[in-house]
């Protein structure tokens, strides 16, 4: 009865996370866990899903409750390491994905997770380093090809990345994964018109697909297109309509159309789905700046950075909202601390150079100028909020 009682209770849980319900996916693992304190898949997935809405403390006891009891399932040390990775730990991430490789070493997926926590730490090399050697293992491995490919992107190796692209929609030509991540990396250097085209074949392969409608909305929102993209997020919050990403994004899209009104309330139902949402918070916190609402902005630019310090768009909008209510030198702490993550980033020269103009630092704000102008492209612009803001880019 009991093995029963548990299994019902995984698979409503399992349901609940694919509809992104987390806290209602918890309340369910953690019944199971009353019927079986033991059960390894039960831990993990509830660590898993805590540490989705940033309940850290509680998903990092689960994975070590965990490992007391499994210490060399390699299943649970690639899971914890995905984690910690998301949560920007990533030497103990690297260490835990060490320890999976020692048990096996030529476990693809192990392989796979600790390329792309090298990814997201920055080390690019070192995770192109293991993509090689997957793909001497498993040459025809579509998602493996994918990632790699992202990750030449990243690198500034286009070329190489799209051709990596080709190759895995050759094995799998109808692969709405590999469409749409090719059409993400074409609209990142401005290759707009092919990158539609293959949202446009993603679209007929999966007419329904609420994430796929997502994403193709989301790009024509960056290109400016931005009454075709609400029509897009509106279909798809009709498959999905407590999406909290995709909530977030048709606000940022009604703003964009001054439409500030409509946005702060699609902001706030995002918001009341995923409180802790780092992204949304900072999105809402720039619409309440632009439409002069300062003070109840600056609250919510406060609240993202609690839980994403070192994000550094948020850290330059932030220090963009000080400045204009004539707090520059707090936002010239701010602006520093984002340089100091991304230290080429020409928006942010260029604003930290209009706050030391306001504060008489003439000569210096004239250096930052000509570095934002040195780092200045034309697509620059229109792809300002994709490194921090775009959330499909991470395998999940």
């Amino acid at each position: 009865m009991s093995s029963d009682r548990l299994e019902t209770l995984m698979n409503q849980a399992e349901e609940l996370i694919q509809a992104r319900r987390y806290e209602e996916a918890i309340t369910i693992f953690q019944q199971a866990l009353a019927v079986d304190p033991r059960s390894i898949e039960a831990l993990r997935q509830c660590g898993k899903a805590l540490a989705r809405i940033n309940r850290d403390k509680e998903a990092f006891d689960l994975f070590e409750e965990a490992f007391a009891i499994a210490p060399n399932d390699v299943d649970l040390l690639r899971n914890y390491g995905m984690v910690l990775s998301k949560k920007h730990q990533h030497n103990k991430a690297f260490e835990i994905f060490e320890k999976a490789l020692m048990i096996q070493p030529n476990d693809v997926k192990t392989l796979g997770c600790y390329s792309n926590a090298l990814r997201q730490a920055g080390k690019l090399n070192e995770s192109c380093k293991i993509f090689d050697n997957l793909l001497k293992i498993e040459p025809e491995n579509t998602k493996t090809l994918d990632l790699y490919a992202q990750i030449l992107v990243s690198l500034g190796r286009s070329e190489e990345a799209f051709n990596l692209f080709e190759r895995s929609l050759q094995l799998q030509p109808r692969s709405v994964r590999t469409l749409n991540q090719y059409a993400d990396a074409l609209a990142g250097i401005g290759q707009n018109e092919k990158a539609l085209r293959l949202f446009e074949r993603s679209l007929q392969i999966q007419p329904k697909d609420a994430r796929m409608l997502n994403r193709y909305a989301d790009a024509l929102a960056g290109i400016g297109q931005n009454e075709k993209a609400l029509r897009l997020f509106e279909r798809s919050l009709q498959i999905e309509p407590n999406d909290s990403i995709t909530l977030s994004q048709y606000a940022g899209a009604l703003a964009a159309t001054s439409q500030d009104e409509e946005a702060s309330q699609f902001f706030e139902r995002s918001l009341q789905i995923q409180p802790n949402d780092a992204i949304t918070l900072s999105r809402y916190a720039d619409t309440l700046a632009a439409t002069g609402q300062n003070e109840k902005s600056l609250q919510f630019f406060e609240r993202s950075l609690q839980i994403e310090p070192n994000n550094a768009i948020t850290l330059s909008r932030y220090a963009s909202a000080l400045a204009a209510t004539g707090q520059n030198e707090k936002a010239i702490r701010l602006f520093e601390r984002s340089l100091q993550i991304e230290p080429n980033d020409s928006i942010t020269l260029s604003q930290y150079a209009g706050a030391l103009t306001a504060t008489s630092q003439d000569e210096e704000a004239l250096q930052f100028f000509e570095r934002s102008l040195q780092q200045y492209s034309g697509h620059f612009l229109r792809q300002r909020l994709k490194p921090a803001f775009h959330r499909w880019y991470l395998p999940q």
